[in-house]
């Protein structure tokens, strides 16, 4: 998942406090039909589980240097 696509679903899910199935959901919107087929189910999961990471990530950031 590139950073921008990361950028826009977790702004669509709600923000850094989004939940992991927040953001999963909101990921699942900007897929399209043949994104959604069993065929790609593998490269699916791999891709949101780069988003979760940059969640992840994120969060520990803003845990880091919360005031």
């Amino acid at each position: 998942m590139l950073y921008s696509q990361y950028c826009r679903i977790e702004s669509a899910a709600g923000g850094v406090g989004c939940t992991a199935r927040e953001f999963v959901r909101a990921a699942h919107k900007k897929i399209n039909a043949k994104g959604k087929t069993r065929a790609l189910r593998d490269a699916r999961h791999a891709w949101l589980r780069a988003g979760l990471q940059y969640r992840i990530d994120a969060r520990c950031t803003v845990n880091t240097f919360r005031l």
